[in-house]
């Protein structure tokens, strides 16, 4: 028995553009989180866990500073834990009796002025906006803004581009003594 071209066509659909969405949510949390991260570090706040995906981890490996960097299963979202997050609700730590890391004291998110805990709770959100415009930057660099050239391509018989003597190949300089660089803007200013 074989597939229909519909569901062949949707195993290919799914194939190819399921991983290209994951590997671009991979890149846009990563970017997210590292706003998270570096503002965290900048602000003396201590980060235990650097994390891309939910749940049991791929790989990992922790750096100098003690912070686990990991790839997990489920790549739908990411975290930063820092070193006094003990729950999901990201509250401070309940009880005292519980074992810090050496010099962690000074190093607790919840600890900080506000005003530092506000910069690494709006440094995410922030990383993502400059990673559109840099994204929109490079695009817009490498390659231009797309334009209609105002020239003449084909005339409708009778019509009145044809009445008032335009010809296939004119170039459109200025309507009404207001010079054009793009086709679009022949539209504006008749209307």
């Amino acid at each position: 028995m074989t597939q229909s071209p519909f569901m062949d066509w949707l195993s290919q659909w799914m194939f190819m553009n399921i991983p290209a969405f994951l590997f671009v949510l991979m890149i846009v949390i990563f970017f997210h989180e590292l706003g998270h991260f570096l503002v965290a570090r900048w602000c003396g706040v201590g980060v235990s866990t650097f994390s891309i995906g939910f749940g049991k981890e791929v790989f990992g490996w922790n750096d100098r500073h003690g912070t686990r960097w990991r790839l997990s299963w489920i790549p739908l979202g990411g975290y930063v834990k820092f070193i006094d997050d003990d729950n999901a609700a990201s509250l401070a730590r309940s009880g005292q009796n519980q074992v810090e890391p050496a010099g962690a004291a000074d190093k607790r998110f919840h600890t900080k002025p506000l005003w530092r805990r506000a910069a690494v709770v709006a440094a995410g959100p922030l990383a993502n906006f400059v990673l559109a415009i840099a994204i929109f930057t490079g695009w817009f660099m490498a390659n231009g803004e797309r334009i209609t050239e105002p020239v003449v391509t084909a005339l409708i018989v009778g019509g009145a581009a044809e009445k008032a003597g335009f010809k296939p190949g004119d170039r459109v300089l200025e309507v009404e003594g207001i010079p054009i660089d793009d086709f679009s803007e022949i539209g504006k200013i008749v209307t």
